[in-house]
């Protein structure tokens, strides 16, 4: 009985984690729409944008929310997953459990009218520990008014409230909730991540582009390279040329330990490795500046130095 109940946690852990991975979590978060939405004259509100909500997949129900305009979201919290045949709403379905974030759409003529106070008390007070933010449906333009950018500055700096500007469009609108759904989908799996990471083992993990994955050994003297890429006078040619002497970092610290003053005249005077020779083409040495500096890197205590 204690094994077959052990095999169920297990298997509730891994699916679990399975929901939670880019690419399978935006299935089980959902946005609400509040009902106002869809009645809207307003334009890139109403159907429009429900039809483009729909052309970019995004799953959604509509509801009367406590304050008008808004949009929530919500995450699937059950094991079960819904058959193609069931409502969202339906009794039957999985429970859902509300997100953090609360969007609200304004139009220009609605934020001149209100002030930022308001605003932000009653996002307050209809979504308490919620992350408000405030949509301006207006094309952006250098000709806003004081009044609208008072109002968005106020709401920034002394309630804050995040602000945003969207041209009254239904695919843009669209794409914008697109946009807030993923990171909010993606949120658990991405917290997790930096939970389980140290402060060093975050650059290893190769989850940003141009990121050097490590596993074991391999991989090392990749990032021995990016990392001299990233310095300035170093390019590509003159990091091969530097991991030809020392093919880790552990070799150079090693020199240096032993004469640092030779050691730099040492790298100083390397040849640069080109691609291919190239006629009437001097040699390029590392040079004196550049081998001052990096001697600088890795050996000076003194935090405040400039390199």
């Amino acid at each position: 009985m204690d094994t077959k109940a052990d095999k169920l946690q297990k298997k509730a852990i891994r699916d679990q984690q399975k929901r939670m991975k880019p690419g399978e979590c935006d299935k089980y978060v959902r946005l609400v729409l509040d009902s106002d939405i869809l009645a809207s004259n307003v334009p890139g509100l109403g159907n429009d944008l429900t039809n483009e909500m729909e052309k970019l997949q995004i799953k959604y129900t509509v509801r009367n929310l406590p304050s008008k305009l808004c949009v929530i979201w919500e995450r699937q919290s059950g094991q079960r997953e819904l058959l193609p045949t069931e409502c969202l709403d339906s009794p039957l379905s999985a429970q859902w459990e509300t997100e953090n974030q609360v969007i609200q759409f304004f139009t220009t003529h609605e934020l001149k009218n209100k002030p930022a106070t308001e605003i932000a008390k009653s996002l307050e007070q209809h979504y308490p520990n919620k992350q408000p933010t405030v949509a301006l449906l207006a094309e952006r333009s250098k000709n806003d008014s004081h009044t609208i950018n008072s109002v968005l500055i106020d709401l920034q700096v002394l309630h804050q409230v995040a602000t945003m500007q969207v041209p009254p469009v239904a695919s843009e609108i669209a794409a914008m909730l697109r946009r807030f759904t993923k990171a909010i989908a993606e949120a658990p799996f991405k917290q997790q991540r930096a939970e389980s990471l140290g402060s060093f083992k975050k650059f290893l993990a190769n989850d940003k582009k141009q990121c050097v994955r490590v596993v074991g050994t391999n991989g090392l003297g990749r990032l021995w390279q990016q990392h001299l890429n990233r310095l300035p006078l170093v390019t590509l040619e003159v990091a091969e040329t530097i991991i030809a002497q020392y093919p880790c970092p552990k070799r150079l610290m090693d020199a240096y330990e032993r004469d640092a003053d030779e050691e730099k005249k040492v790298m100083a005077d390397l040849k640069i490795n080109r691609g291919a020779p190239q006629p009437l083409q001097a040699d390029r040495r590392i040079g004196h500046v550049l081998s001052g500096k990096l001697h600088m890197l890795y050996n000076s205590r003194d935090p405040n130095a400039i390199i």
